[in-house]
C-alpha cells in the first residue's frame, strides 16, 4: 500500500519525505475504525485505519462476493486467510450471515483479531502462518501489527512454523463446505493456495486473492504457474480487479496468453495498476460467476 501511494504521488510531481517513523510512533496506540456495521479495534500502526477513513467502501467487494455465493450455497463457510484484525469479517458480516474461519499469523495482529471477533457469531479464529508445506523457516518480519510481510532469509532473526491450509482444515473443519477462500497475505497468496489443493479439489470454492508481483518478487515467488494450474481442477472464469476493487477484465482460464500478459504487466515501477485482486470460479459456477462479474461492472459504472 505504501509503495502504491508513493507511486501515485510521484506521477503528480510529489515525493514522500520521511520526517518521523509513523509505524513506531503509532505502534503503542489503538484506533477504533468503522468497518461496515462494526467498530473494529486496530493497532495505531495499522495502515488499514487510514485506508478505511479515506475509502469507507474499501474491500466491500468481499461482502458482495460472499452474499452472491451464499444465495446458491447457503450452508457455505468462508476461509479468510490473512484475516488481519477482522476487517474483512466485519465487511462480510455486514452483508450476509455465514460462518467464517479467520486465520492470522502475526501475533500482534491476532491479538486484535481475537478482541474484535467477540462481536461476531459463527466465527473460528486461528493463529498460524500458512505455506505450501509444513516446515520451519528463518524469516524477517516487516511491519508487524500492520500489513505483516514475511520474508524468508537464511539470516532471518525469527524462526516460524508453517502449516498448509489443508492441514488446518483437516484438524477441525473437515465437515465444513468451503465455498470461498479469500487471501491477502503479502505475496504468499499463491504459495498458500498450493497448500490447499486437496480442499480446492474437494469443495471447488471461489478463490479471491491479492496478486502483488513486486512483493512476490521479493520472496522469489513467480505465481503464474500456480495461477494457471487451476484449470486442472476445473476452474474456468477468472476476473482481474485493480487495487480499488474496480473490475478490469473477465476471461476464461483457457486464455493463458492473455493471463500471462497481465501477469507480466504488473511488476516494476512503470506499471499503473500496483497490484491485482484476482477472483476465480469453478466451471460448475459459471452462471454464478457471470452474475457476480456483471454486478461488479454495474457497481463500477454507478460509482465512477
Amino acid at each position: 500500500m505504501r509503495k502504491i501511494i508513493r507511486k501515485i504521488l510521484n506521477r503528480f510531481g510529489y515525493e514522500v519525505i520521511k520526517t518521523d517513523d509513523w509505524y513506531v510512533s503509532k505502534s503503542g496506540k489503538k484506533n477504533v475504525v468503522q468497518v461496515g456495521k462494526y467498530s473494529i479495534n486496530m493497532p495505531g500502526n495499522n495502515t488499514l485505519s487510514r485506508t478505511y477513513d479515506i475509502y469507507p467502501d474499501f474491500n466491500s467487494i468481499i461482502g458482495r462476493l460472499a452474499a452472491s455465493i451464499a444465495k446458491k450455497y447457503p450452508e457455505m463457510t468462508i476461509v479468510d486467510i490473512g484475516a488481519n484484525v477482522g476487517d474483512t469479517i466485519a465487511i462480510v458480516k455486514s452483508v450476509v450471515e455465514v460462518p467464517i474461519i479467520g486465520i492470522e499469523g502475526d501475533e500482534v495482529t491476532y491479538s486484535f483479531l481475537k478482541q474484535n471477533a467477540q462481536q461476531f457469531s459463527n466465527i473460528s479464529i486461528i493463529n498460524s502462518f500458512l505455506g505450501d508445506k509444513r516446515q520451519e523457516l528463518k524469516v524477517e518480519l516487516e511491519s508487524s501489527g500492520a500489513n505483516t510481510t514475511v520474508i524468508p532469509s537464511e539470516s532471518g532473526t525469527r524462526v516460524i512454523a508453517f502449516k498448509t491450509l489443508d492441514e488446518v482444515l483437516q484438524e477441525g473443519f473437515n465437515d465444513r463446505v468451503i465455498k470461498l477462500i479469500k487471501l491477502d497475505i503479502e505475496g504468499f497468496d499463491t504459495i498458500v493456495l498450493r497448500g490447499a489443493y486437496e480442499r480446492i479439489r474437494k469443495d471447488q470454492p471461489a478463490l479471491f486473492f491479492e496478486y502483488n508481483r513486486d512483493v512476490m518478487k521479493a520472496i522469489n515467488e513467480d505465481g503464474l504457474s500456480t495461477l494457471l494450474s487451476f484449470t486442472e481442477y476445473g476452474y474456468n472464469k477468472i476476473a482481474f480487479f485493480d487495487y480499488h476493487g474496480r473490475l478490469l477484465l473477465v476471461t476464461s482460464m483457457s486464455n493463458q496468453k492473455e493471463i500471462t500478459y497481465l501477469h507480466e504487466y504488473a511488476i516494476g515501477k512503470n506499471n499503473l495498476i500496483g497490484y491485482y485482486d484476482i477472483c476465480i470460479f469453478h466451471q460448475q459456477d459459471d452462471l454464478l460467476a457471470d452474475e457476480f462479474f456483471d454486478g461488479e461492472a454495474e457497481y463500477c459504472r454507478k460509482n465512477s
